[in-house]
């Protein structure tokens, strides 16, 4: 449990209260402050939910990134600068990140990954395109380096 972020956070809910403002981002920001476990259920509804979307299928795992920033933007989930490819994995920064984009302008910093639900939504995206099981992890979150975008990697399966 990462105990600074959510005391920091907790902070910020009484406050709002008492002002008469929305906490409903905190809220989230509270949940996810609790610990790895959550992340592990965040991911897997990312996934689940990413499964219920139609993609298009892509033969060739170098055409993935491409075709995965195309997905992200008509499902208005941010905009992707691709930093790196290959055939076993593909590297990303997702500017724009659903889970973190209204937590940034609070100030609010975490110490670990943030935004496991996206990872699990872009894995899902990826294996329906590939055919294929693959892994998605946030490298870098915009909350731990107070940059414009987070950071994503997606490890394709070798068959």
């Amino acid at each position: 449990m990462n105990r600074a972020l959510l005391m920091e956070l907790l902070k910020r809910m009484k406050s709002n209260v008492l002002e008469g403002k929305e906490i409903g981002d905190l809220k989230i920001g509270s949940i996810l402050a609790l610990g790895h476990q959550l992340e592990a259920i965040f991911y897997y509804l990312g996934h689940e939910l990413g499964s219920l979307f139609e993609v298009p299928e892509v033969s060739d795992l170098m055409n993935i990134p491409d075709e995965l920033a195309k997905v992200i933007k008509k499902f208005n989930l941010g905009d992707v600068e691709i930093t790196e490819r290959s055939k076993e994995h593909a590297s990303f920064r997702l500017f724009g990140c659903r889970s973190c984009k209204q937590l940034i302008p609070l100030n609010i910093k975490a110490e670990e990954s943030f935004c496991s639900f996206e990872a699990g939504l872009l894995a899902a995206f990826v294996e329906k395109m590939s055919k294929s099981h693959c892994f998605a992890q946030e490298l870098n979150c915009s909350l731990q380096t107070n940059k414009p975008y987070c950071e994503f990697m997606i490890v394709y399966q070798k068959d």
